[in-house]
């Protein structure tokens, strides 16, 4: 990863700088008529989402220009929609977001074996993960990470389909 980008643990104080950065990272599926929760999520939708698993922030000249979480187990909303998000020792992506300044150099992919190891070292067996069936681009970095679809759901008051995406923590994951 460039080396002049630093990751760290989510703090709270941080939850309004990446609520500006969801908004950024989020805004061209916002304009694909997906309306995403980080599309215009408030600051405290943004801490209480961060501090729901674990999250870390990517800085560069002291802006978060990156950011990913992930939890163990997953939400309960995710649980009552599909039962791919019930079984044992599942853990979840969520929010995953790189600034449109920054990417093509490797963030969302270094953020995403972090969250791996960190699931692996939680004794996750394996991890999920859903966004909207158009986002084309996303579902193809999901299945670049191994992922495979399982499942459709639809959460309440969005305008998309969404697919479920799982992939095993295997013993190379840790």
């Amino acid at each position: 990863m460039d080396p002049t980008l630093t990751v760290r643990p989510f703090e709270a104080a941080d939850a309004a700088p990446l609520t500006n950065l969801l908004h950024a990272a989020y805004a061209e599926l916002g304009a694909m008529g997906l309306n995403y929760t980080a599309v215009n999520q408030d600051v405290e939708t943004t801490r209480d989402r961060a501090l729901s698993g674990q999250c870390w922030v990517v800085e560069q000249a002291g802006q978060i220009v990156g950011s990913l979480t992930i939890s163990l187990p997953p939400s309960r909303g995710l649980r009552e929609l599909t039962a791919v998000a019930r079984e044992r020792n599942r853990a979840w992506l969520n929010q995953v977001a790189v600034s449109p300044s920054v990417r093509g150099r490797g963030i969302a992919g270094h953020l995403w074996r972090l969250g791996l190891t960190w699931a692996a070292g939680r004794h996750a067996e394996s991890i999920g993960v859903d966004t909207a069936i158009p986002a084309d681009h996303l579902v193809r970095l999901y299945e670049s990470w191994g992922f495979e679809r399982v499942d459709t759901i639809h959460w309440p008051g969005k305008t998309y389909d969404s697919v479920v995406m799982t992939r095993p923590v295997t013993p190379k994951d840790t």
